[in-house]
């Protein structure tokens, strides 16, 4: 279950399966998957613009989400569901059939719906919601950011940086770092150092020591044959 910002439609149908692979990219494709099937460590992507850094996160996601989501094959659908008797009734008869057993019936793990929660947030779009956030009393945003399964930032580096940004960042990535959950980060500055010079912040320095830090090279991918054309 993919929340937070639109992917949108340029970057919806991103997979490892459609990414041009490499020697240049090579690296960091095989680091998201390992990213995607292990679910333990974090990884940033950095480099140029247009190199497919978004593609490769969108990929990352999805492999995610599928490779840590559960649904029940024999999952109940619109055309096969019943009426439910009312609760008094369930519990009157479950406790006749409870009677004449000697274990309580239960789910087995194929038969229970897991759902992984992955929040895809560009920067300046976090930003944004956070601020709305805090000036409504809310911290739905930074909580959804630090206990999801998988969180992805796009664009890190990109925002105006004050100290509301610093000290949510660091809130975010501090709770997510001792809490060993993965995150995933693309930026355009030119290396990780260069993040952490602009930040200045000892929890991101921290969690970027502890993720893969992979530099995605090649070429701009949005040539102008991107461009429409004039009659």
């Amino acid at each position: 279950m993919i929340r937070g910002a639109p992917i949108g439609k340029r970057f919806e149908h991103c997979t490892f399966e459609n990414y041009e692979v490499n020697r240049s990219n090579r690296e960091a494709v095989e680091a998201c998957k390992r990213v995607a099937k292990e679910g333990k460590h974090g990884i940033m992507l950095w480099g140029k613009n247009g190199v497919g850094k978004t593609h490769l996160l969108v990929a990352l996601m999805k492999e995610y989400d599928q490779l840590h989501s559960h649904v029940p094959v024999n999952r109940v659908n619109a055309e096969t569901m019943i009426g439910v008797p009312s609760a008094s009734l369930l519990i009157a008869n479950a406790a006749e059939d409870l009677g004449d057993m000697d274990t309580i019936p239960s789910l087995s793990q194929d038969e229970i719906e897991k759902l992984a929660h992955i929040e895809y947030w560009p920067l300046l779009d976090l930003v944004s919601e956070l601020r709305s956030d805090i000036a409504q009393g809310s911290l739905i945003t930074s909580t959804r950011c630090r206990e999801c399964d998988l969180l992805v930032l796009d664009d890190f580096g990109s925002e105006r940086t004050t100290d509301f940004v610093l000290e949510e960042l660091e809130r975010i990535v501090d709770w997510r770092y001792r809490s060993m959950k993965p995150t995933a980060v693309a930026t355009n500055l030119p290396d990780s150092a260069a993040v952490i010079k602009k930040y200045g912040s000892r929890a991101l320095s921290r969690w970027i020591g502890s993720c893969y830090d992979v530099m995605v090279a090649g070429e701009d991918r949005r040539t102008s044959s991107e461009r429409p054309e004039l009659d």
